[in-house]
Parts: C-alpha cells; sequence; structure tokens
C-alpha cells in the first residue's frame, strides 16, 4: 500500500521522515564547524547534505551583480544569502515538498528529533507557503507567544540560522529573486521577501536550536557586536537574555493571564 506524504508526515518518528532533505549551510575552510555539525547530525540521526557552493572566497562576480543591489553587504553576508538561495533552488529543482535548513554553528536540544516532528505535524495542517523558525530562545518575543498554546505560533523570524520551508513558499521566494536585487542579510532577507509574498511564518513555542556562535562556542563570522566582546561575557549574556526575555517572561504573562482570568470570575 502506497503511503502519502500527509500521512507519513503524520506519522513521523524521524527527522528524515518529517521533511524531505536538510541543507546544512557552511564553508569548505570552515573545519572546526564543519566538525561540529557532523556531530550534531549524527547525535540525532540525521541525514544532510552541505551547501558548500558560494563561498565569500569564491563568489562569481557575475551572480553577486545579478543577486546583489549596490546595497554595501560585506562578502560574507553575500555568501550567506546566496547560499540559502542555493538551498531553495536544490530544493525547487528536486521539487521536494518540505526542506529544513540549517547554518553550519547550530546546538540541538536534547529532545531535538521528538519536538521536532510534533511540529511538523502540526505544520502538515498548515496552508501552503509557510517557514517554521526553530530559534529564538534569546529573543524578545510578544506576550501572545508566552500564551499560545503551540507547537506553532505565527510570528516573524529572528534570525536564519534553523527553519523548515515548503516547495510553495521556496517558490515563490525564487520568483521574487527574478525579478528583484537583495539588498538584506539572509535573515532580514527572508522576513522582508516572506512579508511581501504572504508567507506566513511560524515559531515553536519552545525553541529547540541555538546558534553555537551566540552561545560563544565559536567566533562569529557576522555580528561585529559580538566580535568585541569575550568568549564568557557572550555565553553570560546569552543566558541571561534567555531567562529574562524566555523564562522568566513566560511566568509574569502566565501569571498576569491567571490573574485576570480569576478575576473575570
Amino acid at each position: 500500500m502506497t503511503t502519502t506524504r500527509a500521512s507519513a508526515v503524520t506519522s513521523a518518528t524521524t527527522v528524515g521522515d518529517a521533511v524531505d532533505a536538510v541543507y546544512v549551510l557552511s564553508v569548505k575552510t570552515f573545519t572546526e564547524r564543519i566538525a561540529h555539525i557532523e556531530r550534531e547530525m549524527a547525535k540525532h540521526g540525521i541525514a544532510f547534505e552541505f551547501v558548500f557552493e558560494d563561498d565569500a572566497a569564491e563568489l562569481d562576480a557575475r551572480l553577486v551583480a545579478a543577486t546583489f543591489a549596490s546595497c554595501g553587504l560585506k562578502t560574507s553576508q553575500q555568501s550567506l544569502v546566496l547560499k540559502h538561495i542555493r538551498a531553495w533552488r536544490k530544493a525547487a529543482a528536486a521539487q521536494l515538498r518540505r526542506v529544513l535548513v540549517f547554518e553550519d554553528d547550530v546546538l540541538l536540544a536534547p529532545d531535538f528529533v521528538p519536538r521536532f516532528t510534533t511540529a511538523m505535524r502540526a505544520a502538515a495542517g498548515l496552508p501552503v507557503g509557510y517557514l517554521v523558525f526553530l530559534g529564538g530562545a534569546d529573543t524578545k518575543v510578544p506576550d501572545r507567544y508566552f500564551l499560545a498554546p503551540g507547537p506553532l505560533v505565527e510570528l516573524p523570524i529572528a534570525t536564519a540560522e534553523a527553519y523548515v520551508t515548503d516547495l510553495e513558499a521556496i517558490r515563490r521566494r525564487l520568483d521574487w529573486l527574478e525579478k528583484h536585487r537583495v539588498s538584506l542579510p539572509a535573515d532580514h532577507l527572508l522576513k522582508h521577501i516572506d512579508a511581501l509574498l504572504g508567507i506566513r511564518q511560524y515559531w515553536l513555542t519552545r525553541p529547540i536550536v541555538e546558534q553555537g556562535s551566540v552561545l560563544g562556542i565559536f567566533p562569529s563570522v557576522l555580528d561585529e557586536h559580538r566580535r568585541k566582546h569575550s568568549v564568557l561575557f557572550n555565553r553570560l549574556r546569552n543566558r541571561w537574555s534567555k531567562f529574562q526575555r524566555h523564562r522568566l517572561r513566560r511566568w509574569v504573562v502566565q501569571l498576569k493571564a491567571f490573574a485576570i482570568k480569576v478575576s473575570d470570575k
């Protein structure tokens, strides 16, 4: 008996059951990050493909001119944008219905697989043309985020280190890129394009991915602000941000909601 993709997703128990491909955006010379991501993927039994094309040191001048406006993006930022686009083109060429994209510094939660498959079962019921962001543990979010039943809540992405997107969303982005030049780094570009094209973006109510560069495990390639501080400072700031912006605020928001509910009785 043939299993449909919808029923396969509903019964998914592994990452490979829930998505058609996993792409990791990396740089051929980043040996430390490559070793890290290979360990991380192996730990969770995730089969994946590296996207090594469009490294900053090897950018094709004609491709850069055809893709970007004169916007002052650094070569490293252009490279990352092109790697995201490269992953979309691979998925579109192979007609993959849903793909997972990682940047190479990601750290996955210990329970990544069961929580990911739960989220993908929920995503299977979304209208086509969507993105599901997997990070954001240290990012400010509105109160409604903490009151959402989950596992998904509609909210624009904060960064672009880990997300799932479907074929319809990929096609819309690639069509847009045929007619427009890029003037934004990858995370802002995704936020901008998807808002224009009606591609809905969602977060998990409990993030399952963090960035090693934010945690201080790797030096940041793109964030000048983080490069100004020590590894210890960046780690402590990250821990404080996660506690203040998520754990503490979740308690406060839910306590306020409970108080309002009691007072209305």
